[in-house]
């Protein structure tokens, strides 16, 4: 259930709404010192006015219930939309010129949701777009309703407590062209087929002493009126690790005299994103990809899982953890028949090496 923050209200007037308060109160000295009846029931009605604005707009923000919808990827440096569903529970009285904003660290964001009309029981959803600069966990403490209705004399506003915490991914870098095609196609020519039921379908052949049984394509058979198999083509240079180095040593002393170490460096953040980066477009090539990072292993594996694990680790990652606590053995067999793409932090633009070489990986 959504809770409310203190102050519960808020109902700064509208540069109209001052305008409109320093008129009355001209209007009322005048209807002082002349003692005239009409200044007296015209100043009247602009107070009744500034009461029934008071009294409508805080009808308009009550029995609301609001509901985030927040997109499944959220990247640094590039918008995304969030969607903002509200709900009026009032039996009768619609809602009108409604804003919803979120709330981080207290504040709102710099965009809202705006609904004109919203009747009685009904449920109306919108979207804004927004852009988060650093990638981690960052905290939306709540909402802000606010209204203007009736006359835009003032805005009253409530703030809703309703914490979420968004995971926001490394932000995505253009992958070199000179980098994936030359050397997903050498990869590409070491794929062999072989007796084996987990790679792609290859082909069909006759069955011969020592082929296994569970291999055998039943309808081909049947139809053919002898055994056949079915081959598949295995992972030979479909398997990536994605190695992302860390800080230069030299931090790692402050760690060791209990001083906090320092906030990561433009140069990390940039081989984040290219780690980050060639991550996505492997996965999208069909290659089995793993990540060695800073505080985190994956072993290569294909998935839907897969992708979304590797960039969670990424946006979690600190340049100064040590690496994880994944033995020679895992390592050795995350790195066979794998290529390894190593992101170095150099400068504003991150340096990418790639190697075959199962033993240099290891060394990782």
């Amino acid at each position: 259930m959504h809770r409310w923050l203190k102050p519960p209200r808020r109902f700064p007037p509208t540069r109209e709404g001052w305008w409109f308060l320093g008129a009355t109160l001209v209007v009322g000295g005048a209807a002082v010192n002349g003692g005239l009846n009409l200044m007296f029931l015209i100043f009247g009605m602009m107070l009744f006015l500034i009461l029934a604005s008071g009294v409508m707009s805080e009808v308009a923000i009550r029995s609301l219930t609001v509901t985030r919808r927040p997109p499944a990827t959220i990247h640094a440096g590039s918008p995304y939309l969030m969607g903002l569903a509200v709900r009026n529970d009032k039996q009768r009285i619609p809602t009108f010129s409604l804003e919803v904003e979120d709330l981080i660290g207290g504040r709102p964001v710099e965009r809202r949701c705006y609904y004109l009309k919203l009747p009685a029981g009904r449920t109306q959803e919108t979207a804004y777009r927004h852009t988060l600069p650093r990638r981690g966990y960052q905290r939306v403490t709540g909402f802000r309703l606010s209204t203007r209705f009736p006359f835009g004399l003032i805005r009253k506003s409530r703030d809703v407590e309703a914490p979420l915490d968004l995971l926001i991914y490394p932000a995505l870098v253009p992958v070199p062209d000179n980098l994936l095609p030359t050397t997903l196609a050498t990869t590409g020519q070491r794929r062999t087929s072989r007796k084996s039921r987990s790679g792609d379908f290859h082909g069909l052949r006759e069955y011969r002493t020592g082929d296994d049984p569970r291999d055998i394509h039943w309808r081909t058979s049947a139809r053919r009126g002898r055994p056949f198999i079915r081959e598949s083509e295995d992972e030979t240079g479909r398997t990536a690790l994605v190695v992302l180095d860390g800080e230069p040593a030299g931090s790692t002393a402050a760690a060791a005299t209990g001083t906090p170490p320092p906030a990561p460096s433009p140069a990390f953040e940039a081989a984040v994103s290219m780690a980050a980066s060639l991550a996505i477009a492997l996965c999208k090539r069909g290659f089995q990809v793993g990540l060695d990072a800073p505080g985190a292993f994956l072993a290569p594996a294909d998935g839907r899982d897969q992708l979304p694990a590797m960039l969670k680790a990424l946006a979690l990652t600190d340049a100064h953890a040590g690496r994880a606590g994944h033995d020679n053995a895992t390592h050795a067999r995350a790195g066979r028949a794998a290529t390894c793409f190593r992101v170095t932090p150099s400068g504003a633009t991150a340096q990418v090496s790639v190697t075959s070489d199962a033993a240099a990986r290891s060394s990782a």
